[in-house]
């Protein structure tokens, strides 16, 4: 049985990732390695209020906390590192903890049976937090072309909300809703223009705010609706961005307003629902057949942690 069970998890990788290129992504871009002390735009005061509902399927209590440290599509070898600001109902903290440098790990019991919703806010700290930082990608092309070269912006990180539910796959996600904010600085001493897209965009998920209105990039990652903007910024001026996005969603589209700040209308994506018919910590699934539904969740969270 076990041998199976790695047969069929090798093959539904596989067959993720023949889907995209190999980058793991379905960029139409080619991105061209920069040096960071030459680029003009930085973020930082990076923020996130997370909201989600979970149902615990098992006979058991459960426990799930709230994850501080995302890796994302970073630089290598960086993280951002997350100091928990609030929390509703009040945590409790964990017995143990996976940064306790941080503050200790804080989460909630989910009885049996029982649907919790929960809100968190999030700060973070060290580069992203404190420091100007911009988020690059690692698989940057480092050829020479001549004599034109493509710009592409500052590049985003991206995340399955549901991966909670190869975590534990008796914790159904139900719902979740993340609201971003960071600050964007042009410490040149001209005037600079360039896209900036999401710092943080999770993946199966529609944008429904963003202000500055944002335009979606949805051939960035796969199945993922990145919001960008087209932005221009007078010397050492900041500016601060705020975009919303809910879980589930099937991207199917975007929106390509650029000015103002404001909702996406319904017509430009296709939602879905929170099923829990087909198996389903940090950041669920449903009952038809348990063990097909568990291997592709864990394939596509494989596949998300590889290639990103």
């Amino acid at each position: 049985m076990k041998k199976w069970v790695y047969v069929v998890i090798a093959a539904v990788f596989m067959l993720s990732i023949l889907g995209v290129s190999d980058t793991g992504s379905a960029a139409k871009e080619t991105w061209v390695s920069e040096k960071p002390s030459a680029t003009s735009f930085r973020l930082k005061d990076l923020t996130a209020v997370i909201t989600v509902k979970i149902k615990n399927n098992d006979n058991n209590v459960q426990y799930f906390k709230i994850g501080q440290v995302y890796q994302g599509s970073l630089s290598e070898n960086s993280t951002i590192k997350w100091l928990i600001q609030w929390t509703n109902p009040a945590a409790v903290k964990m017995v143990k903890s996976r940064t306790p440098e941080l503050g200790g790990d804080y989460g909630w019991k989910v009885k049996p049976g029982e649907t919790k919703t929960v809100s968190f806010g999030l700060r973070a700290t060290g580069d992203m937090g404190e420091i100007p930082s911009y988020i690059v990608n690692v698989e940057s092309d480092n050829s020479n072309y001549w004599p034109l070269i493509n710009e592409p912006g500052l590049m985003s990180s991206w995340f399955m909300p549901n991966e909670i539910e190869v975590l534990n796959p008796s914790l159904d996600l139900r719902y979740w809703k993340g609201t971003f904010g960071f600050t964007l600085i042009n410490i040149d001493e001209e005037k600079v223009s360039g896209i900036v897209r999401a710092p943080i965009a999770p993946a199966n998920s529609k944008l429904v705010y963003s202000s500055p209105k944002a335009f979606v990039d949805d051939d960035l990652f796969v199945s993922t609706q990145v919001a960008a903007w087209d932005v221009t910024m007078d010397p050492e001026t900041s500016q601060r961005f705020v975009y919303t996005y809910e879980w589930p969603a099937k991207v199917s589209g975007g929106n390509g307003s650029t000015s103002g700040g404001g909702y996406y209308p319904p017509g430009t994506l296709q939602g879905t629902t929170g099923s829990s018919s087909v198996p389903g910590a940090k950041t669920g699934a449903p009952y038809g057949p348990l063990v097909i539904g568990v291997l592709v969740t864990a394939a596509a969270v494989a596949y998300t942690k590889i290639i990103r």
